[in-house]
């Protein structure tokens, strides 16, 4: 439910900057447990994605891709940020 409601406010509030808080907090704190399926998708990789989709020159945003891409709990966001990394050809 909660990651419906994130990707609501992106289509709602496309490139709101004071969105971005909303979007940041649920990516670095939202306690998802990691129980995988098509109608429960993790909100912390739907808030990453928006990030990256509408915040991408943000001076945030890569320095929480880094921490997404080697801490974050779900195996999932970990490869999602990798793989964001390595196309915007930047380290870890």
């Amino acid at each position: 439910m909660q990651g419906a409601a994130i990707e609501q406010l992106a289509k709602n509030f496309p490139d709101d900057l004071a969105m971005l808080e909303v979007f940041y907090n649920c990516a670095v704190n939202d306690s998802f447990d990691g129980s995988h399926d098509i109608f429960t998708p993790n909100p912390r990789y739907i808030a990453l994605d928006i990030i990256i989709k509408q915040f991408s020159q943000h001076p945030q945003t890569l320095p929480l891709l880094r921490d997404k891409a080697e801490n974050d709990p779900d195996e999932e966001v970990r490869k999602f940020a990798q793989k964001k990394l390595r196309e915007w050809g930047v380290g870890m």
